[in-house]
């Protein structure tokens, strides 16, 4: 008898202390499920705010692309009253109304534009006649770009009359002034039908180069060789014979 109400009398304390440890602990639970709960609704208003914030820049964007489109529809006008420049030339100048041909000689330089030799350009303007002497030909060639001095040495020489010494710039110069003087000397015998033999030295030479015509010979010289040799003075002064003194008998 007294076992069962020893053990009913602890069955009650022990229902007693578990629900006071339970009310101890509710407090802890409540606590946390509130705090979800506040988290939970945070969230909740953080996203439906940047929607909304999203939705709003989304609605301006829309609005003025609208409204730029608008405003270059009204700027431009209807096909049927655009007006045609080729039908109203007098209001567009600039308009071209026909096709012209596009004239581009002006890109040519003419710095580029092959030109033929001066000997060959005076003789086409008839400043050296075709059927002018050689020597007048060798001259004109020469005179222009050179120095020239004509030399008569027919009373002091016997394989020639004259002389045309010409002092050129470089070498250079003077090779290109062979070379053209040469091909005046062809052009005027075939436009002739003549043969004539040209006698030519010193063509790899740096200094002078010799052009027998036979009757008068043309010397192309270096400024070097036209001082060193000094052609015009050696054929122009006076050589006297030594004086012989008689013996006495």
């Amino acid at each position: 008898m007294w076992r069962l109400v020893a053990t009913r009398a602890g069955a009650v304390l022990a229902t007693r202390a578990g629900a006071a440890l339970a009310t101890r602990r509710a407090p802890c639970t409540t606590l946390r499920m509130f705090a979800t709960m506040h988290i939970s609704r945070t969230s909740d208003s953080i996203l439906d705010k940047e929607k909304r914030r999203q939705q709003a820049q989304d609605d301006i964007h829309e609005e003025l692309t609208e409204h730029s489109r608008e405003e270059d529809e009204e700027d431009m006008a209807p096909i049927n009253e655009r007006l045609d420049p080729t039908l109203m030339p007098d209001l567009y100048p600039d308009f071209d109304t026909e096709a012209t041909e596009t004239d581009d000689s002006w890109y040519v330089d003419p710095a580029f534009t092959p030109q033929p030799p001066l000997w060959q350009r005076r003789m086409q303007e008839k400043a050296v006649p075709h059927d002018a002497t050689l020597f007048d030909l060798c001259h004109s060639v020469v005179e222009d770009s050179a120095r020239v001095d004509v030399v008569d040495v027919a009373d002091r020489c016997d394989w020639t009359a004259r002389m045309i010494v010409v002092e050129a710039k470089s070498a250079r110069h003077m090779h290109a002034l062979a070379e053209d003087l040469l091909k005046a000397i062809k052009e005027r015998n075939r436009m002739r039908g003549v043969e004539l033999t040209i006698n030519v030295d010193g063509r790899e030479s740096d200094d002078w180069v010799v052009v027998d015509l036979g009757s008068f010979v043309v010397h192309l010289m270096t400024p070097e060789a036209h001082q060193t040799y000094d052609l015009v003075k050696l054929w122009t002064t006076t050589i006297r014979a030594p004086a012989v003194e008689e013996e006495e008998n």
